[in-house]
């Protein structure tokens, strides 16, 4: 029976099912395992790229905070501020105290506001001063107190007369932050 040999029409139906096999064995062994791997790696290169992407905003913010610090640093001592522990008011009041020693101030405190682990407290001022340079005396020494701070609103007016001669009102509001803990 093994001897046999074999119609054309069997040999052609061996040789087509021969070639579904070498087909079927193909797409199973090599084309759909590739095709895979490629998704794969596809996938890959999307996450190494989204990776450096956010891998480079982070250097360039590194910098930018490294050139903020060689700044800060290259900075004299005198110009340096720091961020004083929440509750500050009383030590505030002290030096306030001592910068308006000359003249009659009228100070507004208001409530602090806390966002995250900053509070900032905003305080409004008015004050007379005999000249320019008194005002100006006064304000560099409100925002010398070697706390961080920001001046804003400041209106300097004659209260008769011109500025270069007559007394001044001086008003504006000075915001102090501080550190929560």
């Amino acid at each position: 029976m093994l001897m046999r040999s074999f119609t054309k029409r069997e040999k052609i139906v061996m040789l087509v099912l021969a070639l579904a096999l070498i087909v079927g064995f193909y797409f199973l062994a090599i084309h759909y395992p590739v095709k895979t791997r490629l998704e794969e790696i596809e996938l890959e290169k999307a996450e190494v790229d989204e990776q450096t992407m956010i891998a480079s905003a982070m250097l360039a913010n590194y910098n930018k905070m490294k050139t903020e610090l060689e700044e800060i640093f290259a900075e004299q001592n005198e110009n340096l501020t720091v961020m004083p522990e929440y509750d500050n008011k009383q030590t505030l009041i002290y030096y306030f105290n001592s910068v308006f020693a000359e003249t009659a101030p009228n100070l507004q405190f208001s409530q602090a506001r806390i966002e995250g682990n900053i509070a900032s407290r905003s305080i409004s001022f008015n004050f007379t001063a005999d000249s320019f340079d008194s005002a100006r005396s006064v304000l560099e020494l409100l925002t010398g107190t070697g706390f961080r701070c920001s001046m804003d609103n400041i209106t300097i007016s004659p209260t008769e007369g011109d500025i270069e001669h007559d007394e001044l009102r001086v008003s504006g509001n000075i915001v102090f932050y501080e550190l929560v803990k």
